[in-house]
């Protein structure tokens, strides 16, 4: 940030271009194009926020070709290492998710609407902090609902095993 660059930047001339506008030759501004009170408020957290999906999601493509090749080979339920691999990649899609939420969030402050209202001045007169507080907990209750139902049925299944190549008619 003190000096205003990346440190190892991968170019590929246009690129960004293409992905931003669909033209090859479109312009694509950075930061430094803008007044510093436009900018994002936490422009590091922003960057690692976003690497950290774009790289996740990048292993995922990696991991996916690797394991569609695998089944494909009819090799996949007999590759441990694969096996593995795909069983601790558990918790990267929620990670990713997160940090994708955290790049859209943190990459349009401090803007609701861009150029017209700010953040600051987004605040609601008609919610009071209760009903806030209680939409927040009423988040949290349904989320540890649903993360413990998915921490059972995991357990389940793990506890269930996987299917005997042996047992006759394909049944558990």
């Amino acid at each position: 940030m003190e000096k205003l660059r990346l440190d190892n930047p991968i170019e590929v001339p246009r690129l960004l271009s293409f992905l931003t506008y669909n033209r090859w030759k479109a312009e694509v501004k950075g930061l430094d194009a803008f007044p510093r009170e436009r900018w994002p408020e936490n422009v590091p957290l922003l960057y690692y926020g976003y690497h950290i999906m774009v790289g996740l999601g990048t292993i995922f493509i990696g991991v996916l070709g690797l394991s569609a090749l695998l089944l494909w080979k009819d090799r996949l339920f007999s590759a441990r290492p694969a096996l593995w691999l795909l069983m601790l990649m558990l918790p990267f899609p929620y990670i990713a998710n997160s940090a994708g939420w955290m790049t859209a969030e943190l990459g349009r402050q401090p803007w609701l609407v861009y150029d017209i209202l700010r953040t600051s001045a987004g605040a609601s007169q008609n919610v009071s902090a209760g009903n806030g507080l209680f939409v927040l907990l009423g988040f949290l209750g349904m989320y540890a609902l649903l993360g413990v139902l998915a921490l059972f049925l995991i357990v389940r299944e793990i506890e269930h095993g996987p299917e005997r190549p042996d047992a006759a008619g394909g049944g558990r």
